[in-house]
């Protein structure tokens, strides 16, 4: 295949003006135009961003690139949702390829080659430049330098490289998906942090029950939000944040209602409008009412109604409400509590855990084994409990990225070959990038991102060397360098640990921080006793 990469001519006085890119309204950070140059960084060739309505061009890659498109061609670009080639009888082959919306406009990326070979003129360039004023041998010379390449050719080229990219923009989406799940726990879990953060025996419950109400507006959205809470004295308290189209009398009948309801769940009901309940209490179209207990005694009650839109109360919501019902019921608790909100931190690190050891048997637990001696490891270093604490959740997500690794590579049965290693690599980047917006952890970052970085500065994902690598991330790769060892494979048997040592005392100073592996001898035994808790030890 012959693809020249020449990108422009000198035309004198019959220069073509300056391409869209150089003279679009389109901002650069238009998806559209991000799409349009990935393409022409992958392939060479030069492209058009068409209305694929108008046929008009909003922008293109070479600033001399001819913007021709005749209408056979132009008649074609509805519809475009993969690779299509159009060839014209004069020697022209046309290819588009789609491309994100403009202002929910359609648009296509649309270019040319010559079909033939060098020096080949197609009537439908003579055309125009002879309208532009172009000598003959202008159009000669501009001839002679474009692009030339056989339809087949042109298409496996094109084919692959949109593949690619959609293949790309699915794993993209998919990070995203999760991140914004993790996002949405972590606000929760961050408001849990809050609310159990200031449970201060001076704090009233009435005080309280206005930061539940507060918080749980911003998140959730509802348009109505009632706290009945009854106080010392048995006086009762309805507090409001929006709109509730019932009273304390309504909720107390909405109670009686359901007097037969299990209240160690919240009562959820969607879609009531037009039904009997919803004629007895109109103005409601969905809610949820959860009980403040804490399980001995009932003390309020908490209800949200009336979702914007179309949305309905789900488990997300009933979760956190409930949450903040026991929040409110157990606040005499508060030390405690804060160890509770502590608790659902570890909880939520392990469901992520838990997605990955179910994505990957094979390494069931091993994250959290390289937690735990990770943790031995910062201890036999003399690091404070605060960075022990670090180090061990830092060891439950660092493979978190395996998440975004094929499963037909992450469960190979047998050596990698160099493309899917290449593409295993990139776990710890995934790990970062699905992570790196949550702010209550950005200290743990280092450990998801770095911890395959080699001493020597032969590691991935950064190359970074000796000190340059961050300490949390130098004490997990002797953890999981440890377990990976250790622990049995479908294609091999754990190693014994005598092999195991003899590999660390080999790569000290080369693949590993030296002082890490000698905190590894002095904690040898207690670090035995934890990785063989979870891998065969039929290896010795």
């Amino acid at each position: 295949m012959t693809i020249d990469t020449y990108d422009h001519c000198e035309l004198g006085s019959a220069s073509w003006p300056l391409g869209s890119l150089y003279r679009s309204a389109l901002s650069e950070r238009e998806p559209a135009l991000i799409q349009l140059r990935e393409y022409a960084e992958a392939t060479s060739l030069p492209f058009m961003c068409v209305d694929a309505q108008s046929g008009s061009i909003l922008a293109k890659t070479r600033e001399h690139l001819l913007e021709l498109l005749p209408w056979t061609v132009q008649s074609q670009l509805s519809g475009v949702t993969a690779v299509r080639l159009i060839e014209l009888s004069s020697g022209l082959v046309f290819y588009a390829l789609p491309l994100p919306s403009v202002d929910g406009t359609p648009t296509v990326a649309v270019g040319y080659v010559l079909n033939g070979g060098p020096g080949e003129q197609p009537e439908e360039i003579v055309e125009l430049v002879e309208s532009l004023g172009w000598s003959s041998a202008e159009i000669d010379d501009w001839c002679a330098r474009q692009q030339f390449c056989r339809p087949e050719i042109l298409e496996r080229l094109l084919v692959t490289v949109f593949e690619s990219s959609t293949h790309e923009r699915g794993l993209e989406e998919e990070i995203q998906r999760l991140a914004n799940e993790v996002q949405r726990t972590y606000e929760e879990i961050g408001i849990l942090h809050e609310l159990t953060a200031s449970l201060q025996l001076s704090r009233s419950p009435l005080d309280l029950a206005e930061l539940c109400l507060d918080r749980v507006y911003e998140l959730i959205g509802a348009q109505g939000n009632a706290v009945v809470i009854d106080t010392w004295k048995q006086r009762r308290h309805l507090l409001l944040k929006g709109h509730l189209p019932i009273d304390d009398a309504g909720i107390q009948r909405m109670i009686r209602r359901f007097e037969t309801h299990d209240w160690s769940r919240p009562l959820v009901k969607n879609q009531i409008q037009g039904t009997l309940l919803g004629s007895d209490f109109p103005g409601l179209k969905n809610f949820v009412l959860v009980p403040i207990t804490d399980g001995i005694e009932r003390s309020g009650w908490v209800m949200l109604c009336n979702l914007p839109g179309e949305r309905q109360f789900g488990v997300v919501e009933t979760s956190l409400i409930s949450s903040l019902a026991t929040i409110m019921a157990t606040h005499h608790r508060n030390l405690s509590l804060y160890q509770e909100h502590q608790d659902l931190l570890l909880q939520f690190v392990s469901s992520l855990i838990s997605t990955l050891d179910a994505k990957d048997p094979y390494t069931a637990g091993h994250s959290e084994r390289v937690g735990r001696i990770g943790r031995q490891l910062g201890q036999e270093l003399g690091l404070p409990e605060e960075d022990l604490d670090d180090i061990y959740q830092a060891g439950l997500l660092h493979d978190i990225g395996k998440i975004g690794i094929n499963d037909s590579i992450l469960l190979k049965n047998g050596d990698l070959n160099a493309n899917e290693f290449t593409e295993i690599k990139r776990h710890p980047l995934i790990g970062y990038r699905i992570l790196k917006g949550l702010g209550n952890i950005q200290k743990l970052l280092p450990g998801v991102r770095n911890h395959h970085e080699n001493y020597s500065g032969t590691g991935y994902p950064d190359g970074l060397a000796g000190e340059e690598i961050p300490m949390l991330a130098r004490i997990l790769a002797v953890a999981d360098a440890y377990d990976a060892m250790r622990s049995d494979r479908p294609y091999r048997k754990g190693m014994p640990i005598e092999k195991i040592e003899q590999i660390f005392k080999r790569g000290a100073g080369q693949q590993w921080d030296p002082q890490i592996i000698d905190a590894y001898f002095r904690a040898n035994d207690r670090i035995r006793e934890i990785g063989d808790a979870g891998v065969s030890v039929d290896a010795d």
